[in-house]
């Protein structure tokens, strides 16, 4: 609408009969009006904020030039002003002075030829650059806006991202903390109820098999109460690492799955919560896999806590012929997999494999913070 009026305007003031020019003018005023009048149309429907200037404006500038030159008292400049502010926001500024360049040199041509003051020329000719100058200010401030707004977009893009990555790695850490507390209680457990169902089936002494249901009861409110445990640790409430693993040995002795040992060196109370939490996990993970592949075995347990470092093993002797049980065919594999992947979240290593003499070894190493240190 405001293209239409300002066309409308310079249309009245050039053919309105309230300025004089000679009759030989008339030639330039037609000519120019309509080169004019076509740029500023072709202009009009192409018009974007960036891209090439393309011939629109130079045509405005130029005929819109002479047209001022040959009717000094209309509103001619309207064509030359236009072109200079279209180049300035279509592009950069030492491109776009080229269309007021070309309007001051078209203008001084007229002014030469019609003999009019080069006073109005050269303030005309500064007035078009100055038009330029500001479109220029105008068209960085909306580049600026635009860059700001995909910045935005990208930085909320990036958040997303991150937190999309935070809930992954929370629900994976959770999923390995509910995989450590069930696979062990219920492992115990099941061995428990089939060694009971193997007495039934024997024949054997009521107390005794008795003194296996009960063993078995403590087994299930030993495994609610670890799971009571794994809620506080995900809730930032542990136990100390080195009570939870005498723990998980003590039970795998009492169970009279075998005999474990374990063997402390250092000073396990250095352990932070994160390589406390791993160290307790692999003990439980693989006494539940030595309970389910070598019933029977012996095991040994060492936790070394050194000045920057913590080493965690845990090896079996082969078990008594025939010890695997039915259980051992059960799971998918996570639990060594989840003490890998708590390994590599704090900087360590974890493997697990058979030893020389036919048993089974589990180990993990992982970087202490240093005493005193904050994060």
């Amino acid at each position: 609408m405001l293209r239409a009026a300002l066309l409308a305007l310079a249309t009245w003031t050039v053919f309105s009969g309230q300025h004089s020019f000679p009759s030989s003018h008339w030639a330039t005023v037609i000519v120019s009006y309509a080169l004019a009048t076509v740029g500023w149309m072709v202009w009009t429907v192409r018009h974007r904020l960036r891209g090439p200037i393309g011939i629109p404006p130079y045509v405005m500038a130029i005929s819109g030039a002479f047209l001022l030159a040959a009717a000094p008292n209309s509103a001619a400049s309207i064509f030359p002003f236009v072109a200079a502010v279209s180049a300035g926001m279509l592009a950069p500024t030492r491109l776009a002075l080229t269309v007021p360049a070309v309007a001051a040199v078209a203008l001084g041509i007229g002014v030469a030829i019609y003999g009019h003051s080069g006073v109005g020329a050269l303030a005309y000719s500064l007035g078009f650059a100055a038009a330029t100058f500001a479109a220029g200010g105008r068209r960085q401030s909306l580049l600026q806006a635009e860059q700001a707004e995909l910045l935005l977009a990208q930085t909320q893009r990036s958040h997303e991202e991150q937190l999309r990555a935070a809930r992954f790695e929370e629900s994976a850490r959770i999923a390995r903390e509910i995989h450590d507390v069930l696979a062990h209680a219920l492992a115990g457990l099941t061995i428990q109820l089939e060694a009971t169902a193997a007495l039934i089936e024997q024949g054997a002494n009521p107390d005794t098999v008795l003194e296996r249901v009960r063993h078995a009861h403590e087994l299930a409110r030993d495994g609610l109460q670890e799971t009571r445990s794994a809620v506080g640790a995900l809730r930032g409430d542990r136990a100390p690492a080195a009570q939870r693993i005498e723990g998980f040995v003590a039970d795998y002795s009492r169970g009279g799955q075998g005999v474990a040992t374990l063997t402390v060196t250092g000073d396990p109370t250095t352990l932070n919560d994160s390589a406390g939490d791993a160290a307790v996990r692999v003990v439980q993970e693989a006494l539940t896999n030595v309970s389910k592949h070598a019933r029977g075995a012996e095991v040994s347990v060492s936790v070394t806590a050194r000045a920057e470092e913590l080493s965690v093993s845990v090896e079996n002797l082969a078990g008594p012929s025939g010890s695997s049980t039915p259980l051992g065919t059960s799971g998918g594999g996570y639990g060594l997999k989840g003490i890998r992947e708590r390994a590599a979240l704090l900087g360590g290593s974890a493997s697990a494999g058979p030893t020389a003499v036919g048993g089974w070894k589990v180990e993990m190493t992982l970087p202490l913070e240093p005493v005193g240190s904050s994060t």
